[in-house]
């Protein structure tokens, strides 16, 4: 990075050159544990590019150094000044405008901000399902304290629509709250639709993007999300200590923080001379505080990594992926938990002894997850467009001769 704040460009990714395909065999050298693993556990965390790496490194180089910055500025402003252009860039990527965009630390923050900053009245309730993640529910049941009903949508073999979560909706729904795609199985809830239905009752769509951004293109604007926040250690193979929270610009003026700092507000001023309400129309005024400023220009190095490739290229080649998988494992007949054709990038299957065998298949250098869903275990399989279609046949085979 340069001392005025703008981009010093990393190497573009490997196996990309304008007017070509995407060379992927040859991308994959930019991730060197797929020298080693067969690793198809990107829900878990994503392997990290070695373009991220370098922007990290340079960021703490310089911090290290303390030569790179203008006698007219300080480090932390310079910092400061790259956010903002991190900031732009988040919010293209999921199609808001920057002013709609907090910095984070991690998912759940936006979470908090969010379902805690509703004004909530004895009597209201919310719709969350069974394939949330845990974070969520644990908001959602300190909620039940202010009186607060949470009503849950139960899942039917791994399958949940709109109807579901429409038919436990009155005019007291005050939110939906969803992952977009499951933790736990893949579902891929169909983001318009549940806007449709809970904003006829006034009420808000909160989404967790964890497990989509990066995998699936997301235009907020367009599936009219209220609150939607995201990472990029997963699917954009980004850092960790660094999220975004997405915030709906009508719904900002007014809307409280979870807590205040120096950076929620226009200006420091003196407490004797503070204005009532110091705090921006923007989604600055839920940040508080100083940002990890390596790992936010590390975000920004991982967007351009998939911005290189193409969202569209990037998402076609992850989908197909997990299509394949899906087939193969439909053709031995392994019972899935992710819905019939879903759009997703994770695959769950049910498979007897998978904690065992999953230690097996780390030995045999094959990276998944493997848990229980109502004690019944399954494989989580999350394949990225660094995966090959030989890695895909390779878990399968494993996975067969296991059982």
């Amino acid at each position: 990075s340069s001392p005025e704040g703008e981009a010093q460009a990393v190497p573009p990714p490997s196996g990309v050159k304008p007017g070509q395909a995407v060379d992927f065999a040859t991308l994959r050298d930019d991730f060197p544990p797929l020298k080693t693993w067969t690793y198809l556990d990107t829900a878990l965390i994503g392997l990290l590019s070695s373009q991220v790496r370098l922007a990290h490194e340079r960021h703490l180089d310089e911090r290290f150094r303390f030569d790179s910055f203008p006698n007219d500025s300080s480090i932390l402003s310079v910092w400061m000044k790259r956010a903002e252009r991190v900031r732009q860039k988040v919010a293209a990527f999921i199609g808001a405008s920057s002013d709609e965009i907090a910095f984070t630390f991690c998912t759940g923050c936006g979470s908090n901000i969010a379902l805690n900053g509703i004004d909530w009245q004895p009597g209201d309730n919310a719709v969350v399902d069974d394939l949330e993640y845990s974070t969520d529910m644990h908001i959602l049941n300190a909620l039940r304290q202010k009186g607060v009903e949470i009503r849950i949508v139960r899942n039917r073999g791994g399958v949940e629509t709109p109807e579901d979560f429409a038919a436990l909706t009155d005019k007291r729904t005050r939110a939906f709250v969803v992952c977009h795609v499951s933790h736990a199985n893949g579902l891929r809830h169909d983001l318009k639709a549940l806007a449709d239905i809970i904003h006829s009752t006034n009420g808000y769509l909160v989404v967790d993007a964890a497990q989509s951004v990066g995998a699936v293109k997301i235009d907020v604007a367009a599936e009219q999300v209220d609150f939607m926040s995201g990472i990029p250690y997963k699917w954009l193979n980004g850092p960790n200590g660094v999220g975004f929270f997405y915030v709906r610009k009508e719904i900002i003026p007014g809307f409280p923080p979870d807590r205040l700092g120096w950076s929620s507000t226009n200006e420091f001023k003196s407490l004797e001379t503070m204005e009532s309400n110091p705090l921006p129309d923007t989604a600055r005024r839920f940040e508080y505080g100083t940002l990890a400023y390596e790992s936010v220009e590390g975000l920004e190095a991982a967007i351009d990594y998939i911005l290189a490739i193409g969202m569209k290229t990037a998402e076609e080649r992850t989908l197909a992926l997990s299509r394949l998988l899906r087939e193969r494992l439909k053709k031995n007949d392994v019972k899935l938990f992710t819905p019939e054709n879903a759009e997703s990038p994770i695959v769950a299957c049910f498979v007897e002894n998978a904690r065992a065998m999953n230690m097996t298949l780390r030995e045999q250098s094959i990276y998944v997850t493997a848990r229980a869903w109502e004690g019944e275990e399954y494989f989580r399989v999350s394949p990225h467009f660094y995966n090959m279609e030989e890695d895909i046949e390779k878990f399968v085979w494993a996975l067969a001769k296991l059982g």
